[in-house]
């Protein structure tokens, strides 16, 4: 009798941990989210001068996995995203006599993999309005920004936290110690980009942490602050404000962004001292955006950035950064959206920018110029069969009159075109 009660109660008991397990981890299932999106990309920058290479030139298919899941349900609920890739070389290896374009990973001898793929996971913890995520991170914030300018995105190795608890403001926080570049499947210590040789070396650093908040005033104003430390090379400050006023018929856009830096620690790159500002004015009416921008890069050296990443300014540029020392820049914007057109699901943009002042720390005495002129169409299909898919071209006609030895941007005409499509699941 003993037994036969004894077999009841762990039969009891092992149902219900079935059904307390079930109960557990049904949102976590049920809130999944999975898709994957396939992205063919080509890139073409003709180099005006032949010096090292003529061109760089890659095409490239890549294929995006992304499964999200929920959160088990409880007082602390976890979760698992998991990140795959695939790429495949498109032109193959005959390529070799063409600059990397950052497309494809490339080896010593200047050949591209003909495949490439990694897989990546993030572990995930949420209570109340508060979230953790570490493993596989893709901040973008103003002071670390992964760039998503190629076939795949760069992301880093940390932890991230994020807290919702206060009406209308975001806090972050994060920590990283390795980066993954986009055209790698390695990870390896964060440096300092040295573009154009603006620094003492390109630094790396152990880690990189990171705090800031994003707080929003009112439907109108939207203010940013955040403070990076990249350990022993330098610390950067950002304050940003975004404007939108509705004027009848017409919106007035605003977007200043002021950041401040300095070397750090033991000041792996040497003397570091900028203060970069950027600020953008205009105007949008109906399916018409015009605006003026201007930049200045004060201080004794250029604004410092993560090599591999992009600046976070308001001018996205594609074949320059634009911030060199001392550089003043102007930039002219025009965007056309043919929302309720026949050409619905098109967006075109057309944008001049020109920089003066540049100085180069190696060269003494002299100023310099840059100027570039980029297209961009972005098609977005609206119905049918093929509705969702992207289709994006992009021209860029680039000059400046920089010494060619040591120089990372050189005069080139640029034209980059991507298709995508995501799958939901």
């Amino acid at each position: 009798m003993k037994n036969t009660i004894k077999s009841v109660h762990r039969k009891i008991l092992i149902i219900l941990g079935l059904i307390m397990t079930e109960t557990v981890y049904a949102q976590f299932i049920d809130d999944a989210k999975l898709s994957l999106t396939a992205k063919n990309y080509y890139f073409d920058r003709d180099y005006i001068n032949n010096v090292p290479y003529p061109t760089a030139r890659d095409w490239a298919q890549g294929f995006i996995f992304n499964a999200k899941s929920g959160y088990t349900t409880g007082p602390v609920g976890v979760g698992l995203d998991i990140l795959a890739l695939a790429g495949f070389n498109l032109l193959g290896n005959h390529n070799n006599d063409n600059a990397s374009s950052g497309l494809l990973p490339v080896n010593t001898k200047n050949e591209r993999a003909d495949t490439t793929g990694e897989l990546r996971w993030t572990a995930k913890a949420k209570m109340n309005n508060l979230t953790l995520h570490v493993g596989t991170l893709v901040p973008m914030f103003p002071v670390i920004f992964s760039s998503p300018a190629r076939l795949f995105q760069q992301n880093y190795r940390g932890a991230q936290l994020q807290i919702n608890d206060f009406q209308n403001i975001k806090i972050h926080g994060l920590y990283v110690d390795r980066v993954n570049h986009r055209d790698s499947t390695n990870y390896e210590k964060i440096r300092l980009a040295n573009t154009n040789g603006r620094f003492k070396a390109a630094a790396e650093a152990s880690s990189l942490h990171m705090a800031g908040f994003e707080y929003k005033i009112n439907d109108q104003f939207k203010t940013d602050f955040f403070y990076a430390n990249l350990h022993d090379v330098y610390h950067q400050n950002f304050i940003g404000l975004k404007s939108k006023h509705d004027i009848g018929d017409v919106a007035i856009l605003g977007d200043l962004r002021v950041f401040m830096s300095e070397d750090s620690g033991k000041g792996l790159a040497g003397h570091i001292d900028s203060q970069h500002i950027s600020g953008l004015f205009g105007f949008n009416q109906n399916n018409h955006t015009f605006s003026l921008g201007y930049m200045n890069s004060l201080g004794d050296t250029a604004m410092p950035m993560l090599s591999g990443a992009e600046p976070a300014v308001f001018m996205d540029s594609i074949s320059a950064d634009f911030i060199n020392q001392n550089e003043q820049v102007v930039s002219v914007r025009y965007d056309y959206d043919f929302k309720d057109t026949f050409f619905n699901g098109l967006k075109f943009m057309v944008r001049y920018s020109q920089g003066t002042n540049i100085e180069i720390p190696r060269i003494k005495d002299q100023k310099f110029e840059e100027d570039s002129y980029d297209f961009d169409l972005n098609y977005r299909v609206q119905t049918g069969i093929l509705k969702g898919t992207g289709i994006r071209a992009r021209y860029t006609r680039y000059r400046n009159d920089l010494p060619n030895d040591g120089i990372m941007f050189r005069p080139a005409n640029e034209t980059r075109m991507n298709v995508d499509y995501t799958w939901n699941f």
